[in-house]
């Protein structure tokens, strides 16, 4: 059976692209602090941080406030509380960056008028607003969040370009299987049990020299 591809996939596609101007090529989400110290040294430790960011980390969280900005006719509220939950400055300035780099292409294509939103709520927020699938919506944002990350790590280490699509496929699964378990999620649900990651996004803080802002 052939497979359903419409306007609205192509416009969450587009969202979702590296060539869409959110900057997220400049963050590394802490990454290049755990390969600068050890934490990170080859592509299989890279899978299991990047797993555990997906499971207990920024990927469950994110995908918890994108399905209830997907869910809230007024997102500001929920933003300021995804701003409380954050664990790092840098953790801040990332989603902050990236979210109204969004809101203003979003804003100047779609008309959205959308206020600048850290980039998981307004990615929620702006799907509503544009009809596209919420299922859809939070999958294709874990899968970029692993994507942009694998390619962070590529320039902060000697990976290769195959390892790294080798990483990319092997948390397909695991991409799939947070967006199903945070289906019906509130805030109530929210954790945070990825403790390295936020302890190498805090360390990022003051390295120097380094080449991405987280």
């Amino acid at each position: 059976m052939p497979m359903a591809i419409d306007a609205k996939l192509l416009t969450l596609t587009q969202w979702m692209s590296p060539a869409f101007p959110t900057g997220a090529f400049a963050f590394s989400h802490g990454l290049e602090a755990a390969i600068h110290d050890g934490w990170i040294a080859d592509a299989q430790g890279l899978e299991e941080w990047l797993r555990d960011c997906l499971t207990d980390g920024t990927g469950r969280s994110d995908a918890i406030f994108l399905r209830l900005a997907f869910a809230a006719p007024d997102p500001r509220e929920l933003d300021a509380q995804a701003r409380a939950f954050a664990t790092a400055c840098e953790r801040v300035r990332e989603a902050d960056r990236q979210g109204a780099a969004f809101v203003r292409t979003a804003n100047a294509v779609w008309d959205l008028a959308l206020p600048d939103l850290l980039l998981p709520i307004a990615l929620g927020h702006a799907a509503r607003r544009v009809g596209l699938d919420v299922e859809a919506t939070v999958g294709l944002y874990l899968q970029a969040m692993v994507t942009n990350l694998v390619s962070a790590a590529l320039r902060l280490s000697p990976l290769g370009q195959t390892a790294g699509q080798r990483v990319v496929l092997n948390l397909q699964d695991t991409c799939m299987s947070v967006a199903n378990e945070t289906r019906g999620a509130t805030l109530d649900d929210l954790v945070g049990n990825a403790f390295l990651s936020d302890i190498a996004a805090m360390r990022h803080e003051t390295q120097q020299p380094r080449l991405f802002q987280s």
